[in-house]
């Protein structure tokens, strides 16, 4: 689920208490596929406190198909490296964070 602004249409994923693109107020929820792509992303390898035993991990800036992008982890599986470009499909929102499977 992302916020869509009642006054420009605009697409973006909270938290957010005004429209980034026309500083509305009123926003619907509403559906998106889940679906997109890497735009960028980086592999943790020296992790913040707390989160040593999830090294190495990758987070990435992902495009969704509706083009709105997000910062999100990245699940890749198989040691494989992620690709900029490769597909991704939305797993979870967790305290948070939002989590995507590498897709190639």
């Amino acid at each position: 689920m992302v916020l869509k602004c009642q006054r420009c249409q605009g697409l973006f994923v909270p938290p957010k208490y005004n429209c980034p693109q026309c500083t509305g107020t009123d926003f619907d929820s509403v559906g998106v596929s889940g679906k997109g792509k890497v735009r960028t992303y980086t592999t943790i390898r020296v992790p913040p406190l707390g989160f040593e035993s999830q090294v190495p991990y990758e987070i990435g800036v992902i495009e969704l198909l509706e083009g709105i992008n997000l910062t999100a982890r990245l699940i890749v599986k198989g040691g494989e490296e992620p690709t900029i470009g490769g597909k991704v499909k939305f797993l979870r929102s967790e305290g948070g964070t939002h989590w995507f499977e590498y897709c190639g």
